[in-house]
């Protein structure tokens, strides 16, 4: 068995569009489905900042020269999500929550609403990533992988030692510092499946499963953390294994015009639907005037899914249109 699976460094590649697209959905899907660890989240669609994170790493790894853009880091990430914020904490102030709590969860967690940590780590890479890169342009890979594990095993025990609170640990990027490493690979080699990655991947997606379903504390080789399977081993299988799988099934539907074409504005409005769906499952009401259990499950994972896709598309399109002026 040998496969490999090449990106184009050059120009636009709509396998990796398909991965954002499948990103964005499992965080949907992920913050509306109440049945996680039945489903097996951990091993798929509870991956979804890892490969947010990889496809970042690609992007800026894959230019022989990147500067820092402030101006464009601020319209294009941290604009949005403030305004997007504002409107959260406004709404819900009216609806009778209390200011200073919401103010106290702002500032303990970096902001309301699932997921509102991820602009923090965007942020955290966007500076990193720049000032690492020429000592991974010139390193090798054998090198690399042990500087990298030597790194995030470090931070793991650290983190346990200094009883680092789950609060900051979860607007922290350490946690996914191994994905560098696995991005630049990608830049390197692509996606490499053969016998030794698939043994890899497999002893990756059997610490997943440990985390996930049979974790016993391991401090302080491993950091006791609500975060069980973000961390450097459970990589491996996602940057491989999950993302060969992902490319199976592009590969069988990507003459789907229309598929296609929902897949490319999904990856588009990737950032404006995890806004919005920020937003939607915070404010939305639990409807409990609907007696039926299923029907009111289905009726509100329905309305978040609609005014995070629908709304994420408008917001897309309004507001470049509004920066662009």
């Amino acid at each position: 068995m040998h496969k490999v699976i090449i990106f184009n460094k050059t120009g636009y590649d709509p396998f990796l569009d398909f991965i954002k697209a499948f990103a964005i959905l499992s965080v949907l899907l992920g913050h509306t489905f109440p049945y996680l660890e039945e489903t097996g989240y951990s091993l798929w669609y509870g991956m979804q900042v890892p490969l947010f994170i990889l496809i970042q790493v690609f992007h800026l790894f894959k230019k022989e020269n990147y500067k820092l853009n402030v101006s464009q880091l601020i319209k294009r990430i941290f604009l949005p999500y403030f305004i997007v914020q504002s409107i959260l904490l406004f709404a819900l102030f009216l609806h009778g929550s209390d200011i200073n709590r919401l103010i106290m969860e702002i500032l303990n967690g970096g902001g309301i609403g699932p997921g509102s940590y991820y602009p923090w780590i965007y942020l955290q890479f966007a500076i990193l990533l720049p000032l690492i890169k020429p000592f991974f342009d010139q390193g090798s890979k054998i090198k690399l992988a042990v500087v990298s594990l030597f790194i995030c095993e470090s931070l793991e025990i650290t983190s346990s030692l200094i009883g680092l609170s789950d609060s900051l640990h979860r607007i922290l990027a350490i946690r996914y510092l191994f994905l560098i490493y696995l991005g630049w690979i990608w830049v390197k080699d692509g996606i490499v499946l053969n016998t030794k990655t698939l043994l890899l991947s497999l002893l990756s997606m059997g610490a997943i499963v440990y985390f996930e379903y049979f974790y016993v504390p391991t401090e302080p080789w491993f950091y006791d953390t609500a975060w069980k399977t973000h961390r450097w081993p459970c990589y491996f299988y996602v940057s491989t294994l999950l993302c060969g799988f992902l490319y199976l099934i592009y590969n069988k539907t990507k003459e789907l015009s229309f598929f296609i074409k929902m897949t490319r504005v999904l990856a588009k409005c990737s950032y404006e639907i995890f806004l919005l769906q920020m937003m939607a499952v915070a404010i939305m009401p639990e409807m409990n005037f609907i007696q039926n259990n299923l029907l009111r499950f289905g009726m509100r994972f329905t309305l978040i899914w609609a005014f995070s896709i629908i709304g994420g598309y408008y917001f897309n399109i309004i507001y470049n249109k509004i920066i662009k002026k």
